[in-house]
């Protein structure tokens, strides 16, 4: 296209555009998004992952949408990502439809109406389970195989990454709370905090860390499984002994450190596909994060994506973990907080998807 008609073209699309936000308030107001129950194959035939595709409702069927999957975090998260109460990724698809996206959510492996099992899974596992729900879009004839997204929180924020480095096909990533340093580093982190936030003394913490530290060091070592289970299992008890703790924390704790997810997590490093990653990227933190803290997290981040000049990293204030106000930022804070996703969140997504990503500007080169 010559210099003139692209000038044009970007005339038309600035006459055209409405803002991310402005859609969302009108869509606020009224406008109907429409709800289909999908399911699709995951990592392999066996896994059927079940999930909610939503598609603004005054867009007629036949119309090509631009698309997002939304990839959650760790544990056993629902299509909504629901923690205490709070359903993250039913807000961000809603804003995400109501602005002229169609977004795509599903239930982990093993959680609500998907099957299979999160036994001997591994970061690696679930990366292939999202692989095949970008997928699921693409084969969908009213959406834009072009024009798909990936959007992932915290441990997602490592998932969508992965898989962009692999697949020019994706359009652009949102990544809120990216681990950038490898789990351990994360995990020793969130011991001492949470410690710190559950009123212990900075000594106590640091011991917590040591301790952690101590328990690591046997789940990464090369000694074969039953010997490194013995030595784990010997050592949980001291702490349980120290700490005066049921007995049930042995075995919990047991089973969590010794799962292969665990495992790899706490060697996994996410560097490599954040520095392939050449697509327009959003990199988001939140101020009071004590899970995923942008004291360890936003340098690497920015280090890593240094040579991608379509990537952005910013952290915003007065946030936690889940991208809510608070006031400490801690997880023993989460079920107390009133409200939905921070105002600060969805203006950031807002400006950033309208300068880059959003459906109008498919045909912008990223500034």
């Amino acid at each position: 296209m010559s210099t003139a008609g692209r000038t044009l073209r970007l005339m038309a699309l600035a006459l055209l555009a409405v803002s991310f936000a402005a859609r969302a308030n009108h869509a606020a107001r009224g406008v109907p998004l429409k709800a289909e129950e999908v399911s699709f194959a995951g990592a392999t035939d066996v896994i059927r992952l079940a999930g909610t595709l939503t598609r603004p409702g005054n867009v007629p069927k036949a119309q090509r949408l631009p698309a997002v999957v939304l990839i959650h975090g760790s544990g056993p998260n629902d299509r909504d990502e629901t923690l205490y109460g709070h359903k993250p990724f039913l807000t961000l698809a809603e804003a995400f439809t109501a602005s002229g996206y169609a977004v795509l959510r599903y239930d982990k492996r093993g959680v609500g109406a998907s099957n299979g099992t999160p036994k001997g899974a591994t970061l690696i596992d679930y990366a292939a389970d999202a692989e095949a729900a970008f997928d699921y879009l693409k084969s969908r004839p009213d959406i834009d195989g072009a024009r798909i997204g990936l959007l992932g929180h915290s441990e997602g924020g490592m998932i969508a990454p992965l898989i962009a480095s692999r697949r020019a096909d994706v359009a652009w990533l949102i990544l809120l709370a990216p681990p950038t340093v490898n789990g351990r580093e994360i995990v020793q982190y969130q011991n001492a905090q949470g410690a710190l936030d559950r009123g212990a003394t900075e000594k106590a913490a640091l011991e917590a860390a040591d301790s952690a530290r101590a328990l690591f060091d046997i789940v990464t070592s090369d000694l074969p499984e039953t010997e490194r289970d013995a030595r784990l299992l010997a050592a949980l008890r001291q702490v349980r002994e120290a700490r005066n703790l049921p007995e049930a924390f042995v075995e919990g704790q047991r089973n969590t450190l010794m799962s292969n997810w665990f495992r790899h997590i706490l060697t996994y490093d996410p560097v490599p596909a954040l520095q392939a990653v050449k697509q327009p990227a959003l990199v988001l933190f939140a101020e009071r994060d004590h899970q995923v803290p942008p004291s360890l997290n936003e340098g690497p981040a920015r280090a890593a994506l240094a040579g991608n000049p379509a990537a952005t990293v910013r952290v915003l204030p007065d946030l936690n973990h889940l991208f809510l106000m608070t006031h400490s930022g801690a997880v023993t804070e989460y079920p107390y907080i009133k409200g939905s996703l921070g105002q600060g969140l969805l203006d950031a997504l807002h400006d950033w998807l309208d300068r880059r990503a959003s459906p109008e500007s498919s045909a912008r080169t990223p500034s």
